[in-house]
C-alpha cells in the first residue's frame, strides 16, 4: 500500500458503511477484490456506513461486503493490503513398510509435499491415497534386486505421473526419505529423493556408523554420519556401495596415526581422503560430502560434535557445535537452559586454528550464571548479550575465525509454561538474527471429529530488530490455542486450518507480528486419528505485502 492508497482509506469514507462489515472472509479465506488498489478488509473490524461509499474511495473497487455476525466472531480484529506470502509443505511417514527388492526390505517412508506457493486450499492432495499408492508401489516393486536409490527415484517419478493422484500441476517438488532398517547393509542408511514437475531431480545418501573407536585424546568413541549430495540428475549408474566406503572410514579412523591431533583435524582429514585418494571417485559424482563426527563425552566433557563438508572444487566449510546442559541463569526467575553453541568457521581455515571449545564453554556458564545485566530482560536480550560477549571476548578471539556464531537457549518451561528457545545467530561483522520457537502440545481441534496435535510455532524477527521489538510468546501461544480449540468449520483440512491460523495472527494488530518478523513458521503435528499415520503441515508466510493500519492512528480496528 503507497501513501496515495493510504491517503484515499480515510475516517470519512470509512464511516459511509452501514453496519457492521467485513470483506468476503469465509472459512479463512479473504477473497481478493475485482479493482485496484488491493485492500482487504477482515472480519472483526467495526464500520458504519453505505457500501458505495467505501468502493468509491478507493477506486470504486467492487467488494462484497457482509455482515460480521454471520461468521465467526472471535477473529482479530485488523486490516491490511493483501494476504501474507504464504509456502506450505505437507509431510508424512509410513511406518514398517515393505518391499520385495534384494529378498525383502523394511523401510519408513517419509513423502514431503512441497506446494506452490499460495495455493488454494481446495487444491491440496488427499493424503490417504498418495500413502496407498506409496505402499502399493512399494509392496509390488517388479525388480528383484538393485540399489534403494533407484527405487526411490523410481517412486518419485510414479507419483508424479500418476493421472488420478495430478500431483504436478500443485507441487514445487516431491521429496521421499526411505529409511533402511538394516539387513544388506548393516547399518543405518537412508535415501532422499527430490523431484520437480518439471524434471529436475536431487539424491543424497546418507549413512550412520555407531561407536567407532578413536585412538585419540587416551581413547575416544564417536558416532560417524556421512552424507552425499550427488550432482543433480546424475545417471543411476554412477551411485555409489556405501558398505565399501563404510569400511573404508572405519578402518582411517580406528587405525588414525597422530594421537594428538584435534577432532576438527581428524575429521577434515577423513574427508579430504574421502574425496581425493578413496579410489570410487567421489569427486567426479558428488555436488557434496558431508562428514560430521559426534563424539561422546570424555576428554570433551560435554556434546561435542564436528561436521566438515566439502565440495567437489575443494571448498571447505567446518561447523563445530557443543552442548551444555541443566545451566542455572541467574536472572529473575532463574531458569534453567540447555545451551548450544555453533561455530560457523570461515571457509578454508586450517582446522589446527581452531578454537579451544572448553574456553568458549567456560565463558558461556560464567557469563549465564553472573549475568551481569538487567535480571529481568527477555531470554532473547540475554542471549544477544551473549553472543555479543563471546565475539568481542579478546582471550577467545573469535572475530578473526568465524563467519558466524549461533547460541540457542533451549529454556524449561517455568514462566513461559511450554517448551521455548532463542537462537541468536551474529556474525563477525556484527549482524544479527534472532528465531524464537516455542511448541504446544495436544492442543485439541474440532476437526475431523476431534483431532490433537502439537503446534510448533517459529519467529523469524527482523535482522538486527531492535530489543523492544520481541513479542511476548505467551500473548501470541494463548491466540493460537484459542484459534484451534474454538475452530468452527469442522470439515477443514488441516492444511487450510494452518493457513488460516497463521493469516489471523500476521492479521491480529494487537500481535503486530508484520511489523517486526521476516517470516512466520507453524507446523501441525497431528496425531493419527482420520489420518492414520504420523502427519503434519507446515505454513511459513512472509509479510512482505503486509501493512498493518495502526488502531490508535486510524480508529479501525
Amino acid at each position: 500500500m503507497n501513501n496515495n492508497t493510504l491517503a484515499q482509506l480515510n475516517l470519512s469514507a470509512l464511516n459511509e458503511l452501514s453496519d457492521e462489515v467485513v470483506a468476503n472472509y469465509i472459512g479463512g479465506e479473504a477473497y481478493e477484490s475485482l479493482g485496484e488498489p488491493d485492500i482487504t478488509l477482515y472480519e472483526g473490524t467495526n464500520y458504519s456506513g453505505r457500501g458505495k461509499g467505501f468502493n468509491a474511495s478507493i477506486g470504486a473497487a467492487p467488494y462484497n461486503l457482509v455482515s460480521k455476525n454471520k461468521y465467526m466472531s472471535h477473529h482479530p480484529r485488523y486490516c491490511t493490503r493483501k494476504l501474507p506470502e504464504q509456502s506450505n509443505l505437507v509431510s508424512f511417514t509410513l511406518e514398517d513398510i515393505f518391499s520385495p527388492l534384494d529378498g525383502g526390505i523394511v523401510t519408513d517412508v517419509t513423502i514431503t509435499l512441497d506446494y506452490i506457493n499460495d495455493l488454494k486450499p481446495n487444491k491440496f492432495k488427499d493424503v490417504i491415497a498418495i500413502a496407498n499408492f506409496t505402499k502399493d508401489f512399494l509392496l509390488n516393486y517388479p525388480i528383484p534386486s538393485g540399489l534403494y536409490e533407484v527405487l526411490n527415484r523410481d517412486l518419485t517419478q510414479q507419483l508424479l505421473a500418476d493421472p488420478k493422484l495430478k500431483l504436478s500441476p500443485v507441487l514445487e517438488s516431491l521429496s521421499i526419505n526411505l529409511d533402511v532398517s538394516p539387513k544388506i547393509i548393516p547399518f543405518e542408511f537412508n535415501t532422499t529423493n527430490t523431484r520437480t514437475p518439471s524434471g529436475d531431480i536431487n539424491d543424497i545418501v546418507s549413512f550412520e556408523l555407531e561407536d567407532i573407536l578413536l585412538p585419540v585424546r587416551g581413547s575416544s568413541v564417536t558416532d560417524v554420519k556421512v552424507s552425499f549430495d550427488f550432482i543433480d540428475g546424475i545417471e543411476s549408474s554412477e551411485f555409489r556401495d556405501v558398505i565399501p566406503i563404510a569400511t573404508y572410514i572405519e578402518n582411517f579412523l580406528t587405525n588414525y596415526s597422530n594421537p594428538d591431533d584435534s577432532f576438527e583435524v581428524i575429521n577434515s582429514n577423513l574427508a579430504d581422503a574421502l574425496l581425493d585418494d578413496y579410489d570410487q571417485e567421489l569427486s567426479s559424482v558428488l555436488d557434496s560430502l558431508i562428514v560430521n563426527l559426534d563424539v561422546e563425552p570424555g576428554t570433551i566433557p560435554f556434546e561435542f560434535n564436528t561436521i566438515t563438508t566439502r565440495t567437489s572444487n575443494s571448498e571447505a566449510q567446518d561447523i563445530v557445535s557443543l552442548k551444555l546442559e541443566n545451566i542455572q541463569l541467574q536472572v529473575e526467575n532463574s531458569e534453567v537452559a540447555d545451551v548450544t553453541i555453533n561455530l560457523d568457521y570461515t571457509n578454508g581455515l586450517d582446522p589446527a586454528l581452531f578454537a579451544d571449545v572448553i574456553a568458549i564453554a567456560n565463558n558461556v556458564k560464567d557469563y549465564l550464571t553472573n549475568y551481569p545485566n538487567n535480571p529481568n530482560d527477555f531470554l532473547e536480550v540475554i542471549n544477544r548479550n551473549l553472543t555479543e560477549k563471546l565475539f568481542s571476548s579478546s582471550s577467545l578471539e573469535l572475530g578473526s575465525l568465524l563467519d558466524s556464531l549461533s547460541v540457542e537457549l533451549d529454556v524449561s518451561p517455568k514462566i513461559i509454561p511450554f517448551e521455548f528457545n532463542s537462537t541468536t545467530t551474529r556474525t563477525a561483522s556484527g549482524q544479527v538474527n534472532d528465531i524464537v520457537s516455542f511448541q504446544l502440545e495436544d492442543i485439541l481441534l474440532p476437526i475431523d471429529g476431534t483431532s490433537i496435535t502439537d503446534v510448533a510455532v517459529s519467529l523469524d524477527y527482523i535482522d538486527g530488530i531492535n530489543n523492544s521489538g520481541f513479542k511476548d510468546v505467551t500473548l501470541i501461544a494463548n491466540k493460537i490455542t484459542d484459534f484451534l480449540t474454538n475452530y468452527s468449520e469442522p470439515n477443514s483440512s488441516f492444511e487450510r486450518v494452518n493457513g488460516n491460523l497463521t493469516n489471523s495472527l500476521f492479521g491480529d494488530c494487537s500481535l503486530g507480528l508484520s511489523s517486526v518478523l521476516n517470516s512466520l513458521t507453524i507446523t501441525l503435528d497431528v496425531s493419527p486419528g482420520t489420518i492414520p499415520f504420523p502427519f503434519n503441515s507446515t505454513v511459513t508466510a512472509t509479510p512482505s505485502n503486509i501493512i498493518d493500519i495502526s488502531c490508535q492512528q486510524y480508529g479501525i480496528c
